[in-house]
Formats: C-alpha cells, structure tokens, sequence
C-alpha cells in the first residue's frame, strides 16, 4: 500500500506539472493575442481622456471592475477604496518570432492577482486603467478540484490494489497448503476455483500430494504385512527354542525372538495410531495402582525410584496404550542408565484438568544436533546401531504418538552429561478421585 500511495503521488506530480505547461503554452499561444486585442478594444471604448460615462457603461455589460487613475480622473466602477499598490504586477514576456505584434500604445501591460480577481494594467494616454476580471473558479474551487482529483487517482490506485491481490491471492492458498503438506497432512489439497497459471500450479500440487500419498499408503500395508506375516514364524521359531535343552545359546534366541516380537507388535501401533483419527478404547484407569502394576510384571529386577501421589487418580485413558507409554519410556530410561551411578526415576503429577509423567534418567544425555530428531521413526544418534547404544528407534517415536493421540505432547529435556528428562502431558477432561 505505501508503495501504491508513492506511485499516486509521483503521478499527481506529472500531472500537475504537464498540465500546468499545457496550459501555459496554450495561453502562450492561442490566448494571449486575444488578451491583447480585447485591451485595446477596452481603451478605444474608455477612450483618452478617459469618458466615464462608457467606463461606467462598459463595466455594467462586461461584468468587470474598472478602475483610472490619473491626473484629472480618479474614479471606481466599484464602491469603496481599493489600493492597486498592494498588487504584484508583472509583464509578459514576449516572445521573439510571433509577428510584429500589437499597437505600440498596447504593448505596455502588466498582469496582477487580487484575491479572486485578475487585474491587467494598461496605460490611457496620461491615466492607467485598471481592469479587474473576476475569476470564474476560486481558490476554494481549486481547492476541491484538486482534492477531487486526488481522490479520483488514489481510488484508481486502490482499485488497482485490490485486483492485484485478487491475482496473486492464489500463492497464499498455495504456500498455506504447501506448508501443510511439509507438516504431513498430505489429505488437503490447493483449491483455487479458476483457470489461469496459478491454478495449473496448484493443480500440479495437487497432483505431487496424490503421488506422495499413494507411495506412502502402499508402503504403510507393505510394512503392515510384513509385520502381520513376520508374526506367524517367530511364534513358531520361539516355541521351539523352548523345547531346546537350558543354555547360554537358547536364552540368547529367545532374547532375540522376545525384541523382534516387540518390533513387530511396535510397527503395528505406530501405524494403527498414525492417523489423523486413532480409535483409543478409554475407560476408568486409576494411575498409582497402573504404574506399580507395570513395574511388577516388567521392571522387578531393576531399580526404578518412583515419586507417585498419594492420592490415586482414575483417569478416562486408553489403558493398554497407556502401559506401552509407561514400559517404553522405563525401558528407554533404564538403557541409558546401565553405567550411572543412579537409577532413573519417575515422577507422577496430576490435577482434574491434567496428567505429566515424567522419566528421568542420568545418563549420557544426548547431544543437541540429535535432541529434534530423536522422536522420528528409526532415528538413531548412533549410526552403528549397536544394541548397547540403543533399541531400533521406535520408542520414543511411539510414546509421542499415544501422547498425541490423546491430545498431549511429549517433550525432551537433556544435556550431554546431565542425563535426560522425558515429559508427557495428557490433558484430562473427565476423571475422578478414587
């Protein structure tokens, strides 16, 4: 808007400038010598010496104001006293070329303004005449016509405006889609509801989205089958290794069969809560007894110090996925922890209008390039992807997303040396004390 506001002015200013020298070139040149010879018939009616009655006559029928003054005459076609000494007269340049001009008696006249009048003084005889033609557009006139004019352009200018965004309006529906597509939600799509090259963009866009989209679902059920016909097998290969006789080596395949279960069951929740509409089962789930529930049946070798309320709380939550949050988080705190001195531990605070859990683990910590990337789908910091640095990169992945699919968020708070602190807030809209 400023720089259509700079371009109306500098456009006032072309016009205000080429208009005022048309308009002077036209006087120049089709006026003036008018100008003249209505002067000289004005003198030869006045006459010298100057005959009062015509003066007097002249002004009525004119519509001018004459005024004489002189040695012998001092008269005033107009009542009251006027002093032609205030008034600015100036000559007209003549211009060299134009013929031979007017009368010798004529040439010496002067233009002056007075207030809304145009006087021209010319000489008669012994006496100078004063004639006062009123102009026909005041100053306050002007006034409004340039205001008009101004008026007039910067509406233009606005219109103008107004059409531009209308044509360009199309690159904010594109980039707010574009946006979105860079945040994952391939589901919208560029609307734009006309034909021109921006609509062929969007078309274009929409077109990529549809691609990406398909290449993703079909990967999405490539994965899910695999994980589905993965499952059979390893049943299979996991009851036979408990029928081999007790030893370093069966521990070892059950072991492995135990963690390609749990990436198998993993893989499938991550992409049963991927969905912009994960189905949760809620139901009552008193917290305190939940937690001690899931660190009796996974955690009752390890060391785990635990701040829990005193007052237990029943919470509206998906319990099954609530315990996956719990043992993932545990796990991934008791990983990190295997050469600190102390133990990880787990906070639990709640109110009627949310929960935070809280694992903290005194570790290595993780370094701040990783610390962004670390809830993304098989991230590891560790490139070599040894068991004793980490799991398969699932873990966090999934606590962040059972914490979103019950509207939360999951956060990571850690310093290389100072360890880490895992946090999950679920807000809670229905619960009751137990």
């Amino acid at each position: 808007m400023l720089l259509f506001l700079v371009v109306g002015t500098v456009i006032l200013l072309i016009l205000n400038v080429t208009i005022g020298l048309a308009l002077k070139h036209q006087f120049e040149r089709n006026l003036r010598p008018h100008l003249v010879q209505y002067l000289h018939y004005v003198q030869r009616e006045i006459g010298d010496p100057p005959d009062i009655e015509r003066a007097r006559d002249l002004a009525r029928r004119v519509g001018i104001d004459i005024h004489i003054r002189g040695p012998s005459v001092n008269w005033s076609s107009v009542a009251g006293d006027w002093d032609p000494g205030a008034i600015q007269f100036r000559r007209p340049p003549r211009r060299p070329g134009r013929g031979p001009g007017p009368p010798p008696h004529l040439r010496p006249f002067a233009i002056g303004d007075d207030r809304d009048r145009l006087v021209f003084r010319t000489r008669l005889g012994r006496h100078t005449a004063y004639l006062a033609i009123p102009r026909r557009t005041g100053p306050g006139h002007a006034a409004w016509v340039l205001l008009a004019a101004t008026g007039g352009v910067l509406f233009a200018l606005f219109i103008m405006y107004r059409m531009i965004r209308r044509l360009f309006q199309p690159v904010q529906t594109i980039k707010r889609a574009v946006q979105q597509f860079g945040a994952g939600d391939l589901t919208r799509r560029v609307a734009i509801g006309r034909k021109d090259e921006l609509a062929e963009l969007g078309e274009s866009i929409n077109d990529m989205a549809d691609d990406i989209q398909q290449m993703l679902e079909a990967k999405r059920q490539l994965l899910l089958a695999a994980s589905h016909e993965l499952r059979s097998p390893i049943t299979r290969a996991r009851v036979s290794a408990e029928l081999l006789d007790d030893s370093k080596l069966k521990q070892n395949l059950i072991r492995d069969l135990y963690e390609m279960e749990t990436l198998i069951a993993e893989i499938l929740e991550t992409e049963r809560l991927n969905t912009r509409h994960a189905v949760l089962n809620r139901a009552p789930v008193l917290i305190t007894q939940t937690i001690n529930d899931v660190l009796d049946t996974h955690f009752s070798q390890q060391t785990i110090q635990t701040r829990l309320p005193a007052l237990d709380y029943q919470v509206l939550l998906d319990g099954t996925r609530f315990r996956l949050l719990i043992v993932n988080l545990l796990s991934n705190a008791l990983l990190h922890s295997e050469d600190s001195a102390k133990p990880p531990e787990l906070t639990i605070t709640g109110d009627r209008q949310g929960l935070t859990i809280c694992v903290r683990d005194f570790g290595p910590g993780i370094a701040a390039e990783d610390l962004p990337h670390v809830t993304q789908p098989f991230y590891r910091a560790d490139a070599s992807r040894q068991r004793k640095t980490g799991g398969y990169g699932l873990g966090l992945y999934l606590c962040r997303l059972i914490a979103e699919a019950h509207g939360g968020r999951l956060s990571i708070d850690s310093h290389p040396g100072a360890g880490t602190t895992v946090s999950v807030d679920i807000p809670v809209t229905d619960q009751e004390t137990a």
